[in-house]
């Protein structure tokens, strides 16, 4: 089952800009989200076309199972 961790913050101009992060480590915590989002707002260097994220909004981990059919 293949996971990935999907961040959803604010930007700059009120819109929604989510970041996907692939086989995101096990056991991740709550604080331990809320503290790296904190560190990648900070960085400033993400300029994705919605703005520059400015407060994380949502943290979801999502599983994706799949099934070859031919």
């Amino acid at each position: 089952m293949a996971e990935k961790l999907v961040l959803t913050f604010n930007t700059e101009y009120d819109r929604k800009f989510n970041m996907t992060i692939n086989d995101p480590k096990e056991g991740l915590t709550q604080a331990d989200i809320v503290r790296e989002a904190n560190k990648i707002i900070a960085t400033d260097v993400l300029r994705p076309s919605s703005g520059k994220p400015v407060s994380l909004v949502s943290a979801k981990i999502i599983q994706t199972d799949t099934t070859v059919l031919l």
